[in-house]
């Protein structure tokens, strides 16, 4: 593993200690700093400091390092790629469109606090609203779930109350009708012999737990949300379990471990917020495999955001 440079954390500023995200908040952050000689933290530390070639992912993990060093030139850094950030009505129209708007959008929210902030952020957001508002069809039942992510999130960063629940009406509606009981999400998984119906079943239910982790956020618990014994649980553990056992996967011939390895090194950033909130059994082995997890649309690098359990309140007794 890759050493992490020696940053001290001394008189964290207000601006750090406020510091937080459309998916995680200034304790997490906190927490993560308390632990930061410890696994996972010390090895997601080393991750946020490589380099990367996407703009996105280059400016998810400045602006990470921001706020979690307190690295003004890195938020400066981040606040500058915002500037050529394309995600206007022509890049929304298909599904890599939306989640790299939500990756964008989950910038905007982690550069609230900036120096750098600009109004100008706002009216970008304002505009992705209005072009979900116009109604337009989603590319497919996958794309309803980011549309719906999208949604929950501009409404976030808008304190718009009708746009979040817009998009936890989404969720809800994807738990009562699109998670089928045995955990498949039906019009994404259940194409028989389709390309990538792994890849699309993840997907989905990245998009299910983003939903609920920025709800949970606001103070709307969708995590604990279910219909007929079925949630987002359900979705992912089904998910969690071909990971290991792809040969046993029926809606495609040919998945293999390769194959699901890399889906979630791309997209299986969520798990350590499913981790935190409701575990599936045997995850650990996941993160052995995995950890640190980085997805710059699907939650940042959430081996430090999420990646500690934070501890259990004490419950007060008289005796």
């Amino acid at each position: 593993m890759d050493s992490c440079p020696d940053r001290e954390i001394t008189n964290v500023s207000p601006s750090a200690s406020q510091a937080r995200g459309l998916f995680h908040s200034a304790a997490d952050l906190q927490l993560a700093r308390s632990k930061r000689e410890s696994e996972p933290i010390r090895g997601a530390l080393a991750r946020l400091e490589k380099s990367e070639e996407d703009p996105l992912a280059r400016a998810q993990l400045a602006a990470m390092r921001g706020q979690f060093h307190d690295d003004a030139q890195a938020g400066h850094a981040a606040a500058a790629a915002l500037a050529d950030a394309d995600f206007g009505p022509a890049a929304l129209e298909d599904l890599a469109g939306l989640k790299r708007a939500l990756g964008w959008l989950s910038l905007i929210a982690m550069l609230r606090d900036h120096p750098a902030w600009q109004p100008a952020w706002r009216d970008r957001v304002n505009h992705v609203r209005a072009w979900l508002d116009e109604g337009r069809q989603p590319p497919d039942a996958e794309g309803e779930l980011w549309r719906g992510a999208l949604q929950l999130a501009a409404g976030a960063l808008l304190d718009n109350d009708e746009a979040i629940e817009q998009g936890a009406a989404v969720y809800r509606r994807a738990v009562d009708e699109i998670i089928h009981p045995e955990g498949y999400l039906k019009g994404i998984a259940d194409t028989a012999d389709a390309p990538a119906r792994f890849e699309a079943q993840l997907s989905g239910a990245c998009a299910l737990v983003l939903l609920a982790e920025m709800a949970g956020l606001l103070g709307l618990d969708l995590w604990f949300y279910d219909s007929r014994a079925v949630s987002v649980i359900t979705a992912v553990t089904y998910t969690h379990y071909y990971y290991f056992f792809p040969e046993k996967w029926r809606w495609e011939t040919g998945l293999t471990r390769a194959r699901t390895m890399a889906a979630v090194r791309r997209e299986g950033a969520f798990l350590e917020m499913v981790n935190r909130r409701r575990p599936p059994q045997g995850i650990e082995a996941l993160f052995t495999e995995q950890r640190p997890l980085f997805c710059a649309h699907g939650g940042g690098l959430t081996t430090l955001t999420h990646g500690l359990m934070p501890e259990k309140k004490r419950r007060w007794r008289l005796w």
